[in-house]
């Protein structure tokens, strides 16, 4: 039974390693460092360690290595309880629209067409402090390139 599974694990990785679609996240923190001249200038470095309000961006990477063009590819994030979105931070290299999400991504929507019940229960519309998902849809990915799509949020 052990050598089945081991089979089949490795079977898995191999197909994985050779689909022609992937996406790749990595995550960002901004610092602060001095340059050559002395002067304060901001960098974007791998996350090592955060605290409460730094802000933290991540990058995914959609590689197609396939002889087509893709067209409307979706990219799903959470966004996690201990942070909220920076507001207008969706960023592409390609043309996209963001929809986002209130309900941990079982829909999305437009920022204008989703709505919470305020302390009231009265309908009001939602904030970035409400989001806890978001998907980028990515109009086109030509073949064998990639195409990046990031956003931020700030630590809670």
């Amino acid at each position: 039974m052990k050598q089945i599974l081991i089979v089949t694990l490795f079977s898995l990785t191999a197909l994985m390693a050779k689909m022609p679609v992937s996406i790749t996240t990595h995550s960002y923190q901004e610092i602060v460092v001095k340059n050559k001249s002395g002067k304060k200038v901001k960098k974007w470095v791998p996350v090592k360690k955060v605290v409460p309000d730094d802000i933290v961006k991540y990058v995914n990477t959609i590689t197609n290595d396939t002889d087509k063009e893709l067209t409307n590819v979706k990219v799903s994030d959470t966004i996690n309880k201990n942070v909220v979105l920076v507001k207008g931070s969706e960023k592409s290299s390609a043309k996209f629209k963001t929809l986002y999400s209130i309900d941990g991504g079982k829909s999305y929507a437009t920022a204008d067409k989703l709505f919470i019940k305020g302390k009231n229960g009265a309908k009001k519309l939602a904030t970035v402090k409400d989001y806890n998902a978001l998907e980028f849809t990515v109009n086109k990915v030509p073949a064998h390139s990639k195409v990046d799509v990031e956003f931020k949020v700030k630590i809670k």
